[in-house]
Formats: structure tokens, C-alpha cells, sequence
């Protein structure tokens, strides 16, 4: 039975963002076709040592540790010598990652090792870290002080995007980039989600949703703005964890308009039933890779209106929603028609859910995940990857 060892920077059950989620559905994929799973997690809550999850794979909790140069790397090749994987996976930038231990065990045991990327700004930008740190860090003064932490996470980020056995990509446009700079192949991974598997249930007024881990970069105060001039319909937000920039950026606009609902953190079931019932899924965020908001709510015959983002020009190629490339008027006015025209909502959704089944669908690419993690673990190379990846998916 090959064994595979996700190493991620937290696990779903204590913080279930996009990243988390993913790594959650592809070991509970392998897992069902007789890999074993162990996953390598920083506890938000000190947990320490190894735990057996319901499905029968383990996880081993690491204390957390606040920068990559803080992990203990000898404690850290000890621990990947007792899991032994014959694959390991990371998704992500991440103290783990910057760190470099699980690379250099990979390198040091010849084990393969897949880097999948997970936002767009990793390969576009020179420094990811930097531009983060520099335009959307709050407070700016431990953003500057912090300065030469983010450099040396760039170098990390560079590192492993050069060594790694593997990369997998979200979608085209992030191939194209990887091979630019990086003269390497990427494999085509999408974003997958379960198939709800039953009619959908709309909400019976208008409902705009905006859904993001509350970060300065996922511009709030533009959907804020956009509410306002759509009093007629609600507006629910869902931002994660409250944190005191969220709080400062509310109270900077005073008196919330009455359309619009706050919510903070939610469960993934609650987060779904939104979506679900959601007439349009809204977008501000300045960056992502493909975000998973994205795929649940297609698979809600949800439309998505984004402001900026739109992963591999798959919104205006599919005809899943619009992209406004940062034209605020433009997605305002797709933003009215929508609510206003039920037909085509209607139209959309419709072509939202049978692409995010056809292309993005977890049980449908089941057998794919593990006919590729098979062709790992037996050292194919990515070119050869790839055409398994384009002949079944």
C-alpha cells in the first residue's frame, strides 16, 4: 500500500479554508483507493503527537511555529523518517514549505515531491511575499519591519517551484507561467468539490453573496459599495475569523447599510446552503488561484461576478458569470441585470453546474486523482502526467 504524507501548514478540522479543504478531499480520494494518508499539520489549538481520523488515515500535529526559519529541522526530518511516505505532497505557500525540510527529505530519500500552487500571484510576481507584505499588510509599520522575512520567503517560494518533482497548477494560464519562468511543465490539477447531487434551492428575494477569509487584498469595501447601490437586494458577507483591520475598515465606514448581513466565520455546510441559495456570488478579491468559492457556487447554479478575478479566463470563455478587470461600473451594471433578469440567471446557472460536474467534480475524478498519484509514485514524468490528465479528465 504506497503511503502519502500531505504536508500542510494547518488541517481542515481547525482551520477550514480553500487550501485546507483541498488537501482534505484528495487524501479522503486516495484514501479510498488504498493509499495511505498521513497528514503533517501545525495545531492552532498545541495538540501534539499522532491522531487517527474517522476515515483510518493519521495525522501527526506539529506545535506552531510562527516563521520557516523557527522549524526545528532535525525534529522535523525525524518525524518524516518515522512516516516514511513514498509521496509527499504540499499545497501552498507555508511555514512548512519556507522551511525546506520536507524538500530536502524528499531530495535526501529520492521520495517525489509535488508542489501545488495555489494562488496566481506565486507565479506572475517576482516577489509574491513582498507585494503582499508592501500593499495590503496592516499595520504598515510591521509590514516594513517584517520586510526581510518576506524576501526570504520569495527565495524559499523560488526554491521549490525550481526543485520539486512535481508542480500542479489550477488552471492554464498558471502552466503557461510556470513554463515561462521557470522552464518546467506543470500538471493541470483543477479544483474539486463534491456533486451536490439534487435540485438547488433559491432563495425567494434577491441574495448576493461575498464570501472571503477577511484579508486586505479581498477589498471588502468595494462589495460594501456595491451594496449600497443595490438596496433592493440583501447582501450576505462571510469573512472568516474577525480581525482587528476588519473591524477598523467597518467602523471607518460607520453605519452598515440595512441590505447587508456580517457574518464571520461559518461552517462548511452553512457556507454551502449560502451559495446554494445565492443568486449571484460575488468577487472584489485583487488575487487568487482558483478559488473554491468559485467551484461551489457553480455547483449551486450559481453565477460569479468578479471584480478581478477570473482563473485561466474560464468566467467569460464558459460563460459562467463576468470578470470586470477592474472596471467597478461594469460590474455593477452585470450585477443589476442579473438580479433583474431571472432568465437568464436561469441560463447561467444552468451552465454553471454542468461545467463545474463535467470539469471539477470530485466523485467524477475520483479515479483520475489515483491513476495520477499511481503514475507518481512509479516516477512518470510530468509530460507523461499531463497526457493522463488530458486523456481521462
Amino acid at each position: 500500500m504506497p503511503k502519502l504524507c500531505i504536508a500542510g501548514h494547518r488541517h481542515w478540522s481547525e482551520h477550514p479554508g480553500g487550501v485546507e479543504l483541498q488537501t482534505r478531499y484528495l487524501g479522503e480520494a486516495l484514501r479510498s483507493a488504498g493509499w495511505e494518508v498521513v497528514y503533517l499539520c501545525h495545531s492552532l489549538q498545541g495538540r501534539t503527537g499522532w491522531q487517527q481520523l474517522a476515515d483510518g488515515s493519521l495525522l501527526y500535529w506539529l506545535p506552531p511555529y510562527p516563521f520557516g526559519m523557527s522549524v526545528p529541522r532535525r525534529y522535523l526530518l525525524r518525524v518524516l523518517e518515522e512516516i516514511g511516505a513514498d509521496v509527499l505532497y504540499q499545497r501552498g505557500p507555508s511555514v512548512l514549505q519556507e522551511s525546506g525540510v520536507v524538500l530536502e527529505w524528499s531530495a535526501r530519500r529520492q521520495v517525489p515531491y509535488i508542489f501545488a500552487v495555489s494562488s496566481d500571484w506565486s507565479l506572475q510576481r517576482r516577489f509574491p511575499t513582498v507585494g503582499q507584505f508592501l500593499r495590503f499588510r496592516q499595520p504598515r509599520w510591521r509590514s516594513w519591519l517584517l520586510l526581510p522575512y518576506a524576501l526570504w520567503a520569495d527565495w524559499r517560494l523560488h526554491r521549490t517551484l525550481r526543485e520539486a518533482s512535481y508542480i500542479f497548477v489550477q488552471h492554464e494560464q498558471q502552466r503557461d507561467w510556470l513554463l515561462r519562468r521557470y522552464r518546467r511543465m506543470g500538471v493541470l490539477v483543477r479544483t474539486l468539490h463534491p456533486e451536490l447531487r439534487r435540485p438547488v434551492q433559491k432563495s425567494s428575494v434577491p441574495l448576493v453573496v461575498w464570501m472571503h477569509n477577511y484579508r486586505p487584498h479581498a477589498q471588502l469595501s468595494e462589495a460594501l459599495a456595491l451594496a449600497q447601490l443595490c438596496p433592493n437586494a440583501e447582501f450576505t458577507f462571510v469573512t472568516g475569523r474577525t480581525r482587528p483591520q476588519q473591524l477598523a475598515e467597518l467602523r471607518s465606514r460607520g453605519i452598515l447599510p440595512k441590505n447587508v448581513r456580517l457574518l464571520g466565520a461559518v461552517s462548511l455546510a452553512a457556507a454551502e446552503e449560502l451559495l446554494e441559495q445565492a443568486w449571484v456570488l460575488l468577487h472584489t478579491g485583487r488575487y487568487e488561484g482558483f478559488p473554491n468559492t468559485f467551484v461551489q457556487a457553480w455547483l449551486r447554479q450559481t453565477p460569479v461576478l468578479s471584480l478581478w478575478v477570473d482563473p485561466g479566463g474560464v468566467l467569460g470563455r464558459q460563460q459562467l458569470g463576468m470578470c470586470a478587470q477592474g472596471d467597478r461600473a461594469k460590474l455593477l451594471q452585470a450585477l443589476q441585470r442579473l438580479l433583474q433578469d431571472s432568465a437568464l440567471r436561469e441560463e447561467l446557472g444552468q451552465r454553471c453546474r454542468a461545467y463545474a460536474e463535467r470539469m471539477h467534480g470530485l466523485e467524477r475524478h475520483c479515479a483520475i486523482l489515483a491513476a495520477l498519484f499511481d503514475g507518481i509514485a512509479q516516477r512518470w514524468d510530468a509530460e507523461q502526467l499531463q497526457c493522463l490528465v488530458e486523456e481521462q479528465w
